[in-house]
């Protein structure tokens, strides 16, 4: 399940910001094309919206995202932050029969991003560094060995990762492991 206290915290801060630019919720509604109920319950911690709702919401209040997580520090004091499969928010849909399971947001404010399926074959290993923005990693299968921030960190299959780019990290596998990575490059 997603950290409580982290939803907690982006949903205060979306009410806080909404309250400074004084907005009522059929105001956001009327701008993000959101129903007025969903935003009461995104605000009162009663669901997590979709990445494409959250960043049309934090659009609509006028603030960047950058901005908007500035002060929202979700790292637990690393370099990186760790999602293991088991700690997935998930929702089923039950009249359509889909699941969506909400992962990770991360700022995506003044970047660029960049969609990869990364391979690494079985005895193969990198290093890697990449200029400033952040890097978002779901381990699609297989399992890999990744050395961040002084840790050694075994990633399995559904396991997220997320890490400001200009981290040194090296992945080393033993089997041929599938990430989906995205890159958000920013212009720092």
């Amino acid at each position: 399940m997603v950290d409580n206290d982290v939803v907690a915290r982006i949903a205060k801060k979306i009410r806080a910001t909404r309250l400074e630019k004084k907005l009522t919720i059929q105001q956001l509604a009327n701008r993000t094309r959101v129903s007025k109920g969903l935003l009461s319950k995104i605000e009162n911690m009663r669901t997590v919206p979709s990445l494409p709702v959250f960043v049309t919401l934090i659009q609509s209040l006028d603030v960047s995202l950058r901005d908007f997580f500035k002060d929202l520090v979700v790292t637990d004091g690393k370099g990186y932050q760790l999602i293991r499969r088991e700690q997935y928010m998930s929702q089923t849909d039950k009249h359509n029969g889909t699941s969506r399971h909400h992962i990770l947001w991360q700022n995506i404010s003044d970047s660029t991003m960049e969609a990869a399926i990364v391979s690494i074959e079985g005895g193969e290993s990198g290093k890697f560094s990449t200029g400033s923005g952040y890097v978002f990693l779901f381990v699609i299968s297989g399992s890999c060995l990744c050395e961040i921030c002084d840790d050694a960190i075994t990633l399995n299959e559904g396991d997220v990762m997320c890490f400001e780019s200009s981290v040194d990290r090296s992945f080393k596998s033993e089997v041929t492991t599938t990430i989906l990575q995205f890159t958000f490059a920013t212009s720092k």
